[in-house]
């Protein structure tokens, strides 16, 4: 986990930041199977710790169609790369995602 200075503000700044991130990106509330292939997605990511590509990805549960993928690539456009392998541009998103107060 990340180790920070002081009293953790800016990570709790940054956090909230990424928050309001994955919020708005997606343009309307996720509903819970949506919920549910975004973390599966992510969970991926994080846990192989390299990027992956769409047909590695599309064997996830929910992940039905690269579609799907698109929607997820589309709705963290700012976080995630967009081609045929995916990766984060932030690196600390991944922590982000991993922080207790996310969940």
């Amino acid at each position: 986990m990340l180790q920070s200075k002081g009293n953790g503000k800016g990570l709790r700044s940054l956090y909230s930041l990424y928050f309001a991130v994955v919020k708005t990106s997606f343009r309307h509330d996720l509903k819970e199977e949506e919920i549910k292939i975004v973390t599966s997605v992510m969970g991926a990511m994080i846990f192989v710790k390299e990027p992956l590509d769409n047909d590695m990805l599309i064997v996830l549960p929910g992940v039905k169609s690269k579609s799907v993928l698109q929607f997820i690539q589309n709705g963290l456009v700012s976080v995630i790369d967009t081609g045929s392998i995916l990766y984060f541009h932030h690196c600390l998103f991944e922590n982000f995602l991993l922080f207790p107060f996310f969940k």
